[in-house]
This record gives C-alpha cells, structure tokens and sequence, in this order.
C-alpha cells in the first residue's frame, strides 16, 4: 500500500500565547509511505534533506512506527520519502509537521482506526508539547495545554484572515537553546500583561477584527530573552509595522518572524516582505521571504 501525506508548518506562541497557541501556515511538507519493499528506506529531498536522519531516529519513522505499536501491529520493512519545505529549526514547525505525518500515513495505511485525540496524544508523546502538532494535525489557530497527560484542545479557524508573511533568516536556532534564554521565573506584571494580550489575539482571529492585533501581539515572556539570540529581531518587527503590517512577533522559539497584513492588499504584503528582510540585511543577516496563508485543515491525504 501506498499514502501521500500533506502536512502544514506552524507557528507557536504568536506573541504572548506562550506554549498554548499555533496556527498552521500554508507551507507544505510531503510524505509518502509505501509497505511494498522488503527493504526499509528513507529519502528526503529539499530543507534538511543532508541533515535529517535516515535510520529509525528519523521523526516521521518513528511517528509511523508509533501508529504501528498502538494497534499491535508488528512494523513492516517502510520506503518512506519526504520533500521538505518548511525550513529546519526556524520555529516553523518542522518537527512537528514530520511527526504528524508520519502519524497521519500510518493510520491511513491501517484503515485508520486512530481517532484524531489518539493520533494528536501519540504526537505530544513524540514531541513533548503540543503547540506545533496540534494545529499541523488540525488546521487553522489552536490553543492547546495538557492535563495529567491529555491533551485539551480548542479550534478557531480564523474570519477573515490576514495575508501572512514568513522571514526565515539565514542561520538555525534550536529549541532547546532558545528555551535556556528564558528566565526561571517572571514578574507578575508580566503574566497579566501576556494574559490580557492573549485575549484580545484571539478575539481578532475569531472576530476577523484585526484593529488590536498590533497590541495582542506584544509578549513579555519569551520574546524579549529570545532577541539576544536574534540580531535584528526587533528592527524586524518595526519594520513590519512601518510598512503597514497589523502584526508581528517571532515565529515559535525563532528565528524566522511572523507578519501579517491586512488582506485587501496583496501588493502591501510583498512591500512589507520586502522591508522585513531589508531589517534582518541591515543586521547582516540574509533571510529569505514566503508570503503564504493560514491553513484552515491541517494535514490530509493526497492523491
């Protein structure tokens, strides 16, 4: 047997939704799995394909094999090939598009007897939080937190929805580096602050009305300790707004940043590209632009 699986990049935190909120972004990894090999093989093409491994450790592998052990079903011999497109530790959600996929292919190839908490369970399992796998799995903005090990999810698919633009500099950040910036405790101040914007952030994407997406956006817990390991993050962000944008923050634990403008000008999105990546340049950081959209279903099957 033989799937096809289209997995989305998303971006965690938004701001101040720190660890809770993802949207899944219209840039696609692909996945095909095919059970008629006695081989086992993995191929990956484009972002990370020199880097990713090829053994067992390989995140989709290991996704699949997941599937396989949950419904005690022994793991066949599996030619798997990715085509990556979503950049490697940019805080994109690589990872998790790579999990979720293989969770996806799997359950396919099984006749699919996982429903979507198992298979967004056995992802948490893999990747230890959920913010990434979940909208990859779901679509569109989720706020998600676990209890006791389940996992509690809400879905928003966003009305009328901005453009979006993604700057992905040129040079990696891995989370786990990005996360010992961060302090181990915060002011109280500053948790009220990250609360109140939260509100507001998903009120615009659940209302359509972007008029506070500028202040919902604004973060005091992880952003600011993350810019020391960016350089330019916050000429990046200002010059989002200058060119018009309605809002911006670091993508995930970064680098890559987040921007989004309004929808009724197409031309105003490439402009405000265009400035973004000229911060990061004035910084001597090269970056690449991708102006793309929300992706209200997440990851599906494809022909």
């Amino acid at each position: 047997m033989h799937v096809k699986v289209l997995t989305p990049a998303s971006s965690a935190n938004l701001g101040p939704g720190f660890d809770t909120l993802g949207l899944a972004l219209k840039i696609y990894n692909e996945l095909e799995i095919d059970t008629e090999t006695r081989i086992p093989t993995i191929e990956i093409e484009g972002e990370g394909g020199a880097a990713l491994p090829k053994g067992k450790q390989n995140l989709s592998y290991r996704a699949a094999a997941k599937v396989f052990e949950a419904v005690g079903e022994a793991v066949p011999p599996l030619y798997i090939r990715q085509l990556n497109r979503i950049p490697i530790a940019s805080g994109l959600g690589s990872s998790a598009a790579a999990i979720v996929g293989g969770l996806m292919a799997a359950n396919h190839l099984l006749g699919s007897p996982l429903a979507v908490d198992r298979l967004l369970g056995l992802a948490v399992e893999i990747e230890g939080h959920p913010d990434n796998v979940a909208p990859a799995l779901l679509g569109g903005l989720v706020v998600s937190g676990t209890d006791s090990g389940k996992v509690t999810w809400y879905q928003i698919q966003p009305d009328n929805p901005p453009y979006v633009i993604v700057i992905s500099p040129d040079f990696h950040l891995s989370t786990s580096r990005a996360r010992q910036a961060l302090p181990r405790r915060v002011l109280l101040a500053d948790a009220v602050h990250n609360m109140s914007r939260t509100a507001f952030l998903l009120n615009c994407f659940s209302s359509g009305d972007y008029r506070y997406l500028r202040f919902a956006m604004e973060d005091k817990l992880h952003q600011p300790y993350r810019a020391r390991l960016i350089p330019g993050l916050n000429a990046v962000i200002d010059a989002c707004y200058e060119a018009g944008g309605i809002g911006a923050a670091l993508s995930g634990a970064g680098p890559a940043v987040i921007g989004f403008v309004d929808r009724s000008s197409k031309e105003k999105a490439v402009e405000t590209a265009a400035k973004m990546q000229h911060a990061f340049a004035v910084h001597g950081i090269k970056s690449r632009p991708i102006l793309t959209e929300i992706c209200t279903t997440g990851a599906v099957l494809a022909g």
